[in-house]
C-alpha cells in the first residue's frame, strides 16, 4: 500500500534560495509547504541584508543628488531627512518586499508553516514552534 505523504515537498526557510526552490517546485505542479521560523517570509535578504541596506543607501544617495543638483542650488534650500526618517524609509521597503513575497506564496498555493524544523527521518520534519508540535511528511 502506498504512503501518503502531507506535501511532495517541504522546504525550509523563505529567503531568495527558499523562495526559488518553493515557487519552481509549485509551477512543476507539487504540492509545497515551506517551513519559516520567522513571522515574515523573505529570509535574512529581506529583513536584515541586502534589502534594508540597498535601501538605507538609496534614499542618502538620492538626498545627496538632490543636495548637489545644481538646477536647486539657486533655491538656498537643502533636502534634509533624520535617521529617523532615513530608517523608516528602510522599514516601508522591507514591508513592501514582504507582502509581494508572501503573495507569491499565497497566489501559488504553497503553505507557509511558522516554526522551526528538524529531521525526524528521512521523509519527515518535525515543526517545533511556541505551544505546539507538528510533524509533516514528504515524499
Amino acid at each position: 500500500m502506498p504512503h501518503s505523504y502531507d506535501y511532495d515537498a517541504i522546504v525550509i526557510g523563505s529567503g531568495p534560495g527558499g523562495e526559488g526552490a518553493a515557487m519552481g517546485l509549485v509551477k512543476q505542479g507539487a504540492r509545497v509547504a515551506v517551513i519559516e521560523r520567522y513571522q515574515n517570509v523573505g529570509g535574512g535578504c529581506t529583513h536584515w541584508g541586502t534589502i534594508p541596506s540597498k535601501a538605507l543607501r538609496h534614499a542618502v544617495s538620492r538626498i545627496i543628488e538632490f543636495n548637489q543638483n545644481p538646477l536647486y542650488s539657486d533655491h538656498s534650500r537643502l533636502l534634509r531627512s533624520s535617521f529617523a526618517d532615513i530608517l523608516n524609509h528602510a522599514d516601508n521597503v522591507i514591508n513592501q518586499q514582504t507582502r509581494m513575497r508572501q503573495g507569491f506564496y499565497e497566489r501559488n498555493h504553497c503553505e507557509i508553516l511558522q516554526g522551526n524544523a528538524r529531521f525526524v527521518d528521512e521523509h519527515t520534519l518535525a515543526l517545533d514552534c511556541p505551544g505546539r508540535q507538528r510533524r509533516n511528511t514528504n515524499r
